[in-house]
């Protein structure tokens, strides 16, 4: 029985712990698409000629590709 409750305990912990990774990353997420979104509306209303723009963007990219840190959800260390 006590056994029982430590793993419990343990899964449990493991499932909090990976709630708040997913979290944290979609908060990145969310960020990195506000700012994307913040990128169109600038240029889309205060437009550059496309060889200036082209050049800010080989110096500048305006963004860089988002990576999502590998999550182990908590779901696959409880396979049985």
């Amino acid at each position: 029985m006590f056994r029982n409750n430590t793993d419990h305990k343990l899964k449990v912990e493991a499932i909090i712990k990976n709630i708040n990774t997913i979290s944290l990353e979609l908060k990145k997420m969310k960020e990195s698409s506000q700012l994307l979104l913040c990128d169109l509306i600038l240029h889309f209303n205060h437009p550059v000629k496309a060889d200036d723009f082209k050049e800010t963007e080989r110096n500048n990219p305006l963004f860089e590709e988002f990576k999502i840190s590998d999550v182990s959800l908590a779901s696959n260390s409880f396979s049985t």
